[in-house]
């Protein structure tokens, strides 16, 4: 099975506990933790300050 096969399971938002296909990972200076967040709360966390932006995980694979 090649990478680009691959299918992760959704992980909850770690802010608000939904499931999300596309999932953010970021940082603020809140916690100084990295958390893995959905769209909705990363857009609200990026308006605060501190915010770092790591990457963008699908849970399938994206299609090309």
């Amino acid at each position: 099975m090649g990478k680009k096969d691959r299918i992760r399971p959704p992980k909850p938002c770690d802010i608000c506990s939904k499931e999300a296909d596309v999932q953010f990972r970021i940082q603020t200076n809140e916690s100084g933790n990295w958390r893995i967040v959905c769209k909705t709360c990363q857009e609200q966390a990026a308006s605060s300050a501190g915010y770092l932006y790591g990457c963008l995980l699908y849970t399938s694979p994206s299609p090309r």
